[in-house]
């Protein structure tokens, strides 16, 4: 009972009734808060960031120019030195220009790319993830208000209607027809609804700083619950959502990530053939005093036949390669779970609010006859006030069930990943369109070229 009397304070209230009054729809919070947000745009400058190491990997294709150089003293023994220079200590120089092209390193530079480019869209799945839950704390938050100003509503008539019966039972008492005690007990149930009305007030206060915090704005004009359409059944939901769910869709990508991870290790035992070139010029070069110039260009080749360590750490990237896989079947089962919970929840509700709704009708109208025989001495203020309460109290539960069914609906949405282009945002208005390890798959070279720009 007490999580559904949260309230809500007078600063509030008066900041929600000197509000504008144009109307505050779900969508426009919700776009409001995956605009500016600030857990969004850190989770876009990451993927930005990851997108960027992405392009990093050019530099292993391209060229690459070492300027090097020394000074120091050499002494050098040889007989075919002339006797001037032989055995004699003399400084030696170089300065020269290396340069290599990588031809041939068996993919590992390709798988490095593959790898990154799943990585970039495990990125923008996370950011898409994210997105999706915010929009739902934002939904949630939204709905929370709405619920809370409603129940001010209901406590308010509650109060009044105490009072409405107080006038009555002081007519009937100053008529004699009442004993003193009566006066005071409506007086004792009148200050009881005052206090609830409070709670419901406090609690609407800490719901608006909720929403204030998700959405990034305070509530304003009118507010109003609203449903979404949900799929037809708990199969089609959970195939959606193991096909849409962000969550799914990145242990995807890890999968990826890993598999070419492995294939760049197992690359580091091929050959490695390279274009060299260079210039260098020295000087008393092995102890003769002269200066020499050369330049070289051609192929080079570099093999390494054995590296201790090589086995232990194929075996590690493969039990990566399996950890990403079973992660993978995790998450298929979590999402799964998800989907179940959130479609019981919406059935549950559903039951439950028609219940309450048929309920709340009956206890409306047993107030009403309560009333009259109350009127007519047949019945007592006690017997009066107990229907009274008991019809405030399923009103009250009614208007958390309502509440409870819109957020739902949203939340099976969400389960499978659609939440947000509900709301009117498109994925691209968020983020990149995932697809970045497909083109490195077609051309390596290419994902150096796509722009990778703040969303505006």
């Amino acid at each position: 009972m007490r999580n559904m009397i949260k309230p809500l304070a007078a600063s509030c209230l008066m900041m929600l009734a000197c509000a504008p009054v144009t109307a505050e729809s779900l969508s426009d919070a919700v776009r409001f808060a995956l605009k500016d947000n600030p857990s969004v745009k850190a989770s876009q400058a990451d993927m930005r960031a990851t997108a960027y190491e992405m392009k990093s990997l050019r530099g292993e294709f391209l060229p690459t120019l070492d300027l090097v150089g020394e000074f120091g003293y050499q002494r050098v023994d040889d007989t075919t030195l002339s006797a001037a220079d032989n055995d004699t200590t003399k400084s030696r120089s170089r300065i020269g220009l290396n340069g290599q092209v990588v031809i041939f390193d068996g993919l590992r530079r390709a798988n490095l790319v593959y790898a990154e480019a799943a990585r970039v869209d495990g990125s923008i799945f996370r950011l898409l993830d994210a997105s999706e839950t915010l929009a739902l704390n934002a939904t949630e938050a939204y709905i929370d208000v709405v619920r809370h100003q409603t129940l001010l509503q209901v406590a308010r008539r509650n109060v009044e209607k105490h009072r409405e019966i107080g006038r009555r039972v002081a007519d009937l008492v100053a008529g004699g027809r009442l004993p003193y005690s009566d006066e005071l007990t409506i007086d004792d149930r009148i200050n009881a609804a005052r206090v609830a009305q409070l709670e419901v007030e406090r609690s609407l206060r800490d719901a608006v700083a909720r929403y204030v915090r998700v959405i990034g704005r305070s509530p304003s004009g009118a507010m109003a619950l609203a449903s979404a359409r949900v799929p037809a059944s708990l199969d089609a939901l959970t195939q959606a959502a193991i096909t849409n769910n962000n969550r799914v869709q990145f242990s995807q990508t890890e999968v990826d990530r890993s598999k070419h991870r492995e294939q760049a290790v197992m690359a580091e035992a091929a050959p490695v053939v390279s274009f060299n070139y260079g210039l260098n010029r020295e000087l008393n070069r092995n102890g003769a005093t002269a200066q020499r110039n050369d330049a070289y260009v051609g192929l080079g080749m570099t093999w390494k036949l054995y590296q201790g360590g090589r086995k232990a750490e194929r075996n590690a990237m493969a039990e990566r390669s399996y950890k990403a896989k079973y992660e993978r079947e995790i998450a298929v089962r979590d999402v799964s779970e998800l989907a179940a919970r959130s479609w019981i929840n919406l059935t549950s509700n559903s039951e439950r609010a028609t219940i309450l709704t048929q309920q709340l009708q009956i206890n409306k109208t047993i107030v009403d006859v309560y009333g009259e025989e109350f009127d007519a001495a047949k019945r007592t203020l006690l017997d009066l006030l107990e229907v009274e309460r008991a019809r405030f109290n399923v009103e009250f539960q009614k208007v958390s069930s309502d509440a409870s069914l819109a957020f739902s609906t949203y939340r099976v949405l969400a389960a499978q990943g659609t939440l947000v282009e509900h709301f009117g945002v498109k994925k691209t208005d968020i983020a990149p369109l995932p697809g970045f390890q497909k083109q490195a798959l077609t051309s390596p070279m290419s994902v150096f070229d796509v722009a990778i720009e703040p969303l505006k």
